[in-house]
């Protein structure tokens, strides 16, 4: 965006932080290298799981571009992204998550992550166990500073549906209005669903999602 011209302002609205037992973690890992596939959820989820456990890897399957790459510059194996979209939703539709019944699966994700890959695999006969390895901490802000950002704001870039309900909780009521008229760029189909439901009349979702 500042290559192009444009003030990026951040807010940065979540802090990630590991938890739980490194050790038992990484040992977690290590049980299930003979597993069908570990499914990743985010970047971070990545990134905690290559700080635990060297390898050798099953193979990776991702929810989006993003975490894919992660995977790939791990070199640590086979990586399977969806072929459109960046959810549980587009990864699911990829043909070796079709018939999965006897295999198993490790989901490496962050606390309270979405339910619906385990269930839907699940349901296709396949038998998942989760690790979530870090939290989400939300990050505090005095509400002058939130008022400030969405005054001087043309633009408003979010990369999650927490994002987009961790921002309008901070927002003072009297500032859901102007934030509410601020174009807005979501990641995901779900996400620009919220947004809709908040009031946002026209988010805008790229064809594809990447930092590009």
């Amino acid at each position: 965006l500042e290559a192009e011209g444009a003030e990026a302002a951040k807010l940065p609205l979540f802090a990630i932080e590991p938890i739980g037992e490194a050790a038992l973690h990484a040992q977690r890992l290590a049980e299930a290298q003979g597993y069908d596939g570990w499914i990743f959820t985010s970047t971070n989820a990545v990134r905690h799981a290559a700080e635990l456990h060297a390898g050798p890897w099953p193979t990776s399957y991702a929810v989006g571009a993003a975490t894919a790459s992660a995977l790939a510059a791990l070199g640590r194996g086979s990586v399977i992204a969806p072929e459109a979209g960046s959810s549980s939703e587009a990864l699911l539709q990829r043909p070796e998550l079709a018939s999965v019944s006897g295999q198993r699966f490790l989901i490496v994700t962050g606390e309270e992550g979405r339910d619906l890959l385990a269930t839907t695999l699940e349901s296709r006969g396949a038998s998942v166990e989760a690790l979530a390895l870090y939290r989400r901490r939300a990050v505090e802000h005095e509400a002058h500073r939130v008022i400030a950002e969405i005054e001087l704001a043309d633009a408003v870039v979010l990369t999650s549906g927490e994002a987009l309900a961790r921002l309008w909780a901070l927002t003072p009521p009297v500032s859901h209005a102007p934030l509410l008229g601020r174009t807005l760029v979501v990641p995901s189909a779900r996400v620009q669903d919220k947004a809709r439901e908040l009031g946002f009349t026209a988010p805008l979702l790229p064809e594809t999602v990447s930092d590009e």
